[in-house]
């Protein structure tokens, strides 16, 4: 093996090992929205603010529940979560709004596949 693709091979070790704390972080995110039984609502609302302060787990999980309620996918969904984020930022309520509303409905669609599923987890790693 090369030291190129002995460094390659340490980085994807690296990224799984990111995955896995991230995954990690999202169920006990999910777990805690669970034990508490925040309301669907209330949730999506904790997930955008959250996902507005960079915090990786909320980011990931705000992309997954947008791609729910709009199935766009790759680079469109990341444009996407750009105008909402930038609108956020600009203070316009109604893409605020229209982002935490996504989000809700993300978690609607997530819970009904989560039923459907029978490991019934988020998979960061599919994102």
């Amino acid at each position: 093996m090369t030291a190129s693709e002995q460094n390659s091979e340490l980085t994807l070790q690296e990224k799984h090992q990111q995955l896995e704390v991230l995954q990690a972080e999202v169920n006990t995110i999910f777990a805690e929205a669970i034990t508490n039984q925040v309301k669907t609502a209330d949730f999506a609302i904790e997930i955008w603010v959250n996902a507005m302060l960079d915090k990786k787990a909320y980011v990931a999980i705000a992309c997954r529940m947008i791609h729910h309620s709009t199935t766009f996918l790759g680079d469109e969904l990341l444009q996407f979560l750009r105008y909402l984020a930038n609108g956020t930022v600009e203070k316009d309520a109604s893409i605020a709004q229209w982002a935490v509303d996504l989000i809700n409905q993300g978690l609607i669609i997530n819970n009904t596949l989560k039923e459907e599923n029978e490991n019934g987890k988020f998979d960061v790693q599919s994102l």
